[in-house]
């Protein structure tokens, strides 16, 4: 998964734009206010801390066929078992029950996927239908009016070797989430995208999101 030249340019011309900056980091326009920049939204998930809340999440991972309930250990990823182990789920939004709407995060090597997943399902009709599925780790959630938080995933990229994350933003639009942006690039050091680069440098992450299989 190599990036594309034309990215490269575009990173240099935002980051040597602020190297002024003392900590060398790109600055963004805050999104909040100051009394909302106080709320720490972050997740972190250790699968080996996680717990399930009731029965539900184990009957819901069998309807979909992602673990053997036969299964008796939980340290063989190839061959999960129903457990928080390796799966943890969310509410897909305040108001629907969590049988009926969710988003379930994978843990890498799972079922032989290398990387964390996170898969967003909704039952229509009696079925569980998928809506979006993202080969990368959630990382925060952020609350909103419509009651269906926006999210940021963050996703590795092989280049040359090294590992680049992009930490990008999807908002719950037409019944799914749909791509924003991506606000921090991750190169061994966070840096925050620059307001007036953060379109031209969202379409560019798109696509290398798009050409590796980031999303489906």
């Amino acid at each position: 998964m190599k990036i594309k030249f034309g990215l490269f340019l575009l990173l240099s011309i935002v980051f040597t734009s602020c190297s002024d900056e003392a900590d060398d980091t790109i600055t963004i326009e805050k999104r909040h206010s100051s009394k909302e920049a106080l709320t720490d939204n972050t997740i972190s998930t250790n699968f080996n801390e996680n717990s399930f809340k009731s029965k539900v999440e184990a009957e819901l991972l069998v309807e979909l066929h992602l673990c053997d309930p036969k299964a008796t250990k939980n340290d063989d990823p190839a061959h999960p078992s129903c457990s928080p182990n390796f799966f943890r789920f969310f509410k897909l939004n305040k108001n629907t029950p969590l049988k009926d709407g969710f988003k379930l995060l994978i843990k890498a090597g799972v079922n032989g996927f290398p990387i964390r997943r996170m898969l967003i399902f909704e039952r229509e009709g009696g079925n569980l239908v998928k809506l979006n599925g993202f080969n990368g780790n959630l990382i925060e959630e952020r609350k909103t009016s419509s009651g269906y938080d926006d999210l940021v995933i963050r996703f590795p990229d092989n280049i040359n070797n090294n590992i680049t994350y992009y930490n990008c933003l999807f908002r719950w639009k037409d019944g799914r989430y749909d791509y924003v942006n991506c606000e921090v690039i991750d190169e061994d050091v966070p840096r925050k995208v620059k307001a007036e680069f953060i379109d031209s440098m969202g379409v560019e992450i798109k696509k290398i999101l798009d050409r590796n299989n980031m999303l489906f």
